[in-house]
């Protein structure tokens, strides 16, 4: 079944099984009630790893003393970070979720070498956004982690987005390679390689997805404007994953989304052995939510 609004994703998303979720430092507020809200614990059992006065403390302050998780016990952010990333690399966990604890601190236990997650050396951030305006769900990547992706990590990009997709129950999503218009320009390298990642895509991989590039963002996301601009493309007006030119665009994409367009968002990281959910301190409930059943989606069926 395809999910097109996350009121779906709450409602109507059935899993091969109860997905485990490993929450590194648990003793996390916003975490906990994001995963113990009855949309989320129905499908998520939560192993928290850290503290375990101060995550029994909250538990017992929040209500949820007597729901079902398990508790491992870390003294140190370093501890509860390894045995995280260890749960991940023997496969006893679905996906992987940061609580409490500092951003350099979780990723370093998971990029080390040692504990091999990180299987093609690219961690990307896939964003799925809800607009009112917008007739369904809409993947967005990279506006968090790649900062400017060469032409190889574009294909990387793309190929951990169109994992999300089919998480999603998208078959053969329709993707917009963005840049600033939708002609080549020699002297615009986005534009370039745009074109060159469509032309790849279509020759060697058709049955992966739709693709246009370079198409500007308008275009992408708009029949009206490619009907006035005289712009065919089984893409435009209706793409299912935008593919930005850098970190910077993406960014303030995503933020004008939920700022300006009031927008809702969840996001994962993917390209390690599991999804992992890394959501911002001003990220709110339903957005962790939401993030954590999209990376239980892509876990289960991507």
């Amino acid at each position: 079944m395809r999910i097109k609004r996350f009121q779906e994703l709450y409602e109507n998303t059935a899993f091969s099984r109860k997905m485990k979720l490993g929450i590194v430092c648990g003793n996390d507020q916003a975490a906990l009630e994001s995963v113990f809200d009855e949309k989320v614990r129905e499908h998520v059992f939560p192993i928290l790893i850290g503290s375990e006065k101060e995550t029994n403390f909250l538990l017992n302050e929040l209500g949820f003393k007597d729901f079902n998780y398990e508790l491992m016990i870390a003294d140190t952010e370093e501890a509860a970070a390894q045995i995280g990333a260890d749960l991940a690399k023997h496969g006893k966990i679905d996906f992987l979720m940061k609580g409490l604890i500092h951003s350099r601190t979780f990723l370093k236990a998971v990029v080390s070498k040692e504990n091999g997650l990180v299987e093609n050396s690219l961690l990307s951030h896939v964003a799925v956004n809800e607009l009112p305006s917008y007739h369904k769900l809409l993947i967005t990547t990279d506006g968090g982690m790649v900062t400017e992706p060469t032409y190889e990590e574009k294909r990387i990009l793309l190929s951990n987005s169109l994992l999300v997709a089919k998480g999603l129950g998208i078959e053969k999503p329709k993707v917009g390679v963005l840049a600033a218009a939708e002609v080549v320009n020699p002297k615009v390298k986005s534009s370039v390689e745009a074109e060159r990642l469509m032309n790849e895509v279509t020759s060697t991989a058709p049955e992966s997805c739709w693709i246009d590039g370079p198409i500007s963002l308008d275009l992408a996301v708009s029949k009206e404007i490619a009907k006035l601009k005289e712009y065919t493309s089984l893409v435009a007006g209706d793409a299912d994953i935008l593919l930005g030119p850098d970190i910077t665009a993406m960014n303030l994409l995503g933020k004008s989304i939920t700022v300006f367009a009031k927008g809702k968002m969840a996001g994962i990281i993917i390209g390690a052995k599991v999804p992992i959910i890394m959501s911002s301190r001003g990220s709110d409930k339903e957005e962790k939510m939401a993030s954590i059943l999209l990376a239980a989606c892509v876990s289960d069926g991507g």
